[in-house]
C-alpha cells in the first residue's frame, strides 16, 4: 500500500532519509572549518515540525479568538472599576440628599 492508496504517511516514514541528509550536512561542515554554525536540522527527523505545521500552529483558532476577546484588558477592568466608584459615590450624595431634606421636617 502506498500513500496514495492510504491517504496517510506512517510516523516516521522520512526519518531514514531526513538522517541521512543531516549527516552529509555535518559532515560538508567538518571538512570546512571555517564555519561554526550548527548544522539546521533536516525535515523528517522525529520531533522536527515541517514547515506547514508550524504554519498551521501559528494560525489562530476559532475558539482562541472567542476566548481572547471575552477577556477584558486591564484597562477595561479599571474603566469598570472606575464606573462602580462614580456609582458608588452618587448614590452615596443622593441619601445623604434625602437624609438633608428629612432632618428640617422633624
Amino acid at each position: 500500500m502506498s500513500v496514495k492508496e492510504t491517504g496517510y504517511t506512517k510516523i516516521g516514514a522520512g526519518h531514514a532519509g531526513a538522517m541521512g541528509r543531516q549527516g552529509l550536512a555535518e559532515l560538508r561542515a567538518s571538512m570546512y572549518t571555517d564555519s561554526n554554525v550548527a548544522q539546521q536540522p533536516q525535515y523528517g527527523l522525529y520531533g522536527t515540525r515541517t514547515p506547514g505545521e508550524v504554519a498551521e500552529a501559528r494560525r489562530p483558532d476559532e475558539r482562541e479568538m472567542d476566548e481572547e476577546h471575552g477577556r477584558d484588558s486591564i484597562i477595561q477592568d479599571r474603566l469598570r472599576q472606575a464606573e462602580m466608584s462614580v456609582e458608588k459615590d452618587q448614590a452615596k450624595e443622593k441619601e445623604m440628599e434625602h437624609e438633608r431634606e428629612r432632618e428640617p421636617e422633624r
